[in-house]
């Protein structure tokens, strides 16, 4: 089921760019991330549940939201994306606009809400949509801990985030540490706020011994921003430590 007015469009040209190119089948994502989440329903069901409490708390104003790598969107609740008058999607996933019409279609028609497909590389396309839609509402969708698998020089880029935001409403959910762990390790992890970012000290207060994979995304988040951390259980034998936050 296709949302009224779904458009697509091409990303604008920066030269020089290094960009990673739209496709379905995707190290990020794409047809294998749509067939877990699928599969992964129930195990990913007390996340989903903290994004939907997350996201249904911010109350951002303005009627255009800017999606940045929404993929089908399993985890944005529908009343969440129905404030909108107008989405903005951004995702180099080419199948994602399928699985995210099932996932929210009808509810997005019910609402009006129109939706803009960009596929393309947030990067390179992220200042021309600021500068295009100044009063725009920003969400970064679980995207930016991925960077690393399309980007050589992710580090810089994730650096230029809240500069590229300032003055804007935005806020961003986003994988800080993962591991490979038994389902039993850390079974009783709970969410928890705090001030302070995430790091290797922290993990150790909070029993989270052996190798993890830092993201990277320790400096996306300004300092002094309240940020939410929840425990995602991704596959039976993998755990994620996923930071969110909001900017105002």
């Amino acid at each position: 089921m296709e949302p009224a007015n779904d458009r697509h469009a091409s990303a604008p040209e920066a030269p020089n760019a290094s960009r990673a190119m739209p496709g379905a089948l995707r190290r990020s994502g794409g047809l294998r991330w749509h067939g877990r989440a699928l599969r992964r329903w129930r195990l990913h069901e007390p996340f989903r549940r903290s994004i939907h409490a997350f996201l249904q708390a911010w109350q951002p104003d303005g009627s255009d939201l800017i999606l940045l790598g929404p993929s089908a969107g399993w985890f944005l609740p529908s009343a969440f994306l129905r404030r909108f008058s107008r989405l903005i999607l951004v995702e180099l996933d080419t199948s994602a606009p399928f699985f995210f019409s099932l996932r929210h279609g009808r509810a997005l028609q019910q609402s009006g809400t129109t939706l803009e497909w960009l596929q393309a590389d947030l990067v390179t396309v992220l200042p021309y949509l600021l500068a295009a839609h100044r009063s725009a509402t920003v969400l970064f969708c679980n995207v930016l801990g991925q960077l690393g698998l399309e980007r050589g020089d992710y580090e810089s880029r994730l650096a230029e985030i809240s500069g590229l935001l300032e003055g804007r409403s935005w806020a961003s959910f986003h994988d800080r540490f993962s591991a490979r762990l038994p389902i039993d390790r850390l079974a009783n992890a709970n969410a928890f706020s705090t001030a302070t970012p995430m790091d290797a000290a922290m993990l150790q207060r909070l029993g989270c011994s052996g190798e993890w994979t830092d993201h990277g995304t320790g400096t996306v988040l300004p300092p002094g921003i309240l940020r939410h951390y929840f425990p995602w259980r991704i596959v039976p034998d993998r755990f994620h430590w996923v930071e969110a936050g909001i900017v105002q």
